[in-house]
């Protein structure tokens, strides 16, 4: 058995009392009172993700073949209209979303027990097929009051062999991203290997409050190439097998 499916404009008449959390670019997030979200596509969307060869019916169908991956908002509906799924539902995880959270927290174990929860969902996701090249979008990431990690946002992940959408502009840009590295153009797939670089960045961006992806990039302060030595100048990081980790890191790509 599938996920339900119900006609969206029914379902919004029938529930008309829900709370626009944000309207983006291609999407609208409501939430009604019992906590569950809903999550709207705009054609446009819904045609970038038919272009890969699976819709967002046939995505959010996948999810009944995944199984061992606990700490995702997996969907509970989904909604069409003119026989076109559109929209679907998640329940509601409260908490604070990644930026967030590390914005407003400054103690070495928090980061180290966020940081190990967002490891082992990544590798729990590639144990069932499940590759996350949006990951670092950090409102993807939801960090309970209790200090619990869960990913959120299905639509454009990289499932099996379903592509994926896209991905986050966070890493860097397509030349950076879709190297043979990180991506197989024999299969039209992103590897698992960019998993490791969002963990990565991730950390940096958490700990440091650096993207890393600034690596290598004119600073147009300066003028100059941003280079790993000024960033372990900056924040005064002088562990050399540290340095030396990030150092092969940066070599492999």
């Amino acid at each position: 058995m599938g996920i339900p499916k119900l006609n969206l404009k029914e379902f919004l008449n029938e529930n008309k009392r829900y709370k626009i959390l944000k309207r983006c670019e291609d999407t609208t997030i409501i939430k009604f009172p019992n906590g569950e979200l809903l999550k709207i596509l705009d054609d446009e969307l819904l045609k970038i993700i038919s272009n890969t060869g699976y819709n967002l019916e046939t995505r959010l169908n996948e999810v009944k073949n995944l199984t061992g991956f606990a700490n995702f908002s997996w969907p509970t509906m989904m909604l069409e209209d003119e026989n076109i799924v559109k929209a679907y539902s998640i329940p509601y995880i409260p908490g604070v979303d990644f930026t967030d959270y590390y914005e407003n927290i400054f103690d070495l174990a928090s980061y180290a027990n966020i940081h190990s929860q967002i490891e082992n969902n990544i590798k729990a996701g590639n144990n069932t097929g499940i590759v996350f090249p949006d990951l670092c979008t950090t409102e993807n990431i939801r960090i309970t009051a209790d200090g619990k990690v869960f990913f959120i946002d299905y639509d454009g992940l990289q499932i099996k062999q379903m592509p994926a959408v896209g991905f986050s502009d966070f890493l860097g840009t397509p030349r950076e991203v879709l190297s043979e590295k990180y991506y197989d153009y024999k299969f039209g797939l992103f590897t698992k290997e960019l998993d490791i670089k969002s963990a990565i960045f991730l950390y940096f961006v958490d700990v440091f409050g650096i993207n890393l992806a600034a690596v290598n990039r004119i600073n147009p302060e300066t003028g100059r190439i941003v280079t790993l030595d000024e960033i372990f100048s900056i924040i005064n990081l002088n562990d050399s097998d540290i340095q030396q980790k990030v150092w092969n890191y940066f070599n492999q790509q």
